[in-house]
């Protein structure tokens, strides 16, 4: 039931959200026909913003569902730093076995058993973000109706919090009959690719110019071709490129060649076990890491801080479940 239970509940569009940032800084927004929306917020950075280190926490509530309201984060970005540090994931057999190569066996460990973390990456992932103080943005092609139980499972195993870029299922509506077909275009390979691309170009193109990007995926489906189709675009920003091998997937050396055309061979890496990804993945004095200060990180009126990327938040009853995205600008 906490599985499938939020894939047949209803979108609420059209739909009055609050989002209150402190005591005196909230907007209203509305909700899309998929119960979502996109949001631009633009605040003055003030005394009155919680900022502990670069997170800043929301309450989005409503009168008639939430009034209570459901907290969610906001990952922050220091446009001051000389060199900020991002790592892109991928979650399905990347950090998560999932098996995605064989669909049955991804049907029972994505909807009958416990999931259950690739060994290792959890500890990789602290040390990257405790070393360097790199902000994590998970990018799946999951359903993000498996946001709640895949969210316990990242806590549970210890994986460092971090915004979520899933992809929104509409199984429930008027056009039931067309219920298969909605599921076969889902599945398929192209809009997975698709979905991955445009997150991971808007993260790239929301970030300031000196943040630089480790993405981590895996053979299972087209992570390789997704990451060399980015770095080659943004040659600059991509730091490094982690795949891991998984059964099943395709891992012939011609494959990795071609998708990584054009890309340094010390810049990606194919690899089978955790242990054999660095712990660091810069020197010492490479990474700025000072906390956010709102009071003294303005400097003339210039925006000093931006948002990582879009942030996806749910908000979920009994009654329904609401796929948000909020983009924000500070100034």
């Amino acid at each position: 039931e906490e599985r499938l239970g939020p894939f047949f509940v209803r979108d609420i569009k059209q739909h009055k959200i609050q989002i209150k940032l402190s005591n005196s800084i909230s907007q209203i927004v509305t909700t899309d026909d998929n119960g979502r929306f996109h949001e631009k917020i633009i605040i003055k950075l003030s005394d009155e913003l919680t900022i502990k280190g670069n997170v800043l926490k929301y309450i989005a509530s409503d009168d008639d569902y939430h009034e209570q309201g459901s907290e969610g984060f906001i990952y922050l970005m220091n446009k001051k730093s000389k060199i900020g540090c991002s790592i892109i994931s991928d979650i399905d057999d990347t950090i998560k076995i999932s098996e995605v190569p064989d669909k049955k066996k991804l049907a029972i460990n994505t909807f009958k058993k416990d999931f259950k973390a690739v060994p290792g990456m959890s500890d990789v992932y602290q040390s990257w973000q405790s070393s360097h103080k790199c902000l994590i943005h998970y990018v799946s092609a999951m359903p993000s109706q498996l946001y709640y139980i895949t969210q316990k499972f990242l806590n549970k195993e210890k994986f460092p919090g971090g915004s979520f870029h899933m992809r929104h299922l509409k199984l429930v509506g008027p056009d039931k009959y067309d219920l298969i077909k909605k599921i076969l275009d889902f599945a398929k390979q192209d809009a997975s690719q698709k979905h991955k691309l445009r997150v991971i170009q808007d993260i790239l193109d929301h970030a300031p110019i000196t943040q630089q990007f480790t993405m981590v995926g895996d053979s299972g489906e087209l992570d390789p071709e997704i990451y060399g189709e980015i770095a080659r675009k943004y040659p600059d920003r991509i730091k490094m490129i982690f795949i891991r091998h998984v059964e099943g997937g395709k891992n012939d050396d011609n494959r990795f060649q071609v998708a990584f055309n054009d890309i340094p061979n010390n810049k990606w890496k194919v690899f089978n076990k955790a242990n054999e990804l660095p712990h660091k993945l810069y020197d010492d004095n490479d990474i700025d890491d000072a906390p956010i200060n709102p009071n003294n990180d303005l400097d003339d009126g210039i925006n000093t801080i931006s948002l990582s990327t879009s942030l996806f938040y749910n908000i979920y009853s009994v009654l329904f479940i609401s796929y948000f995205t909020m983009t924000y600008n500070f100034c």
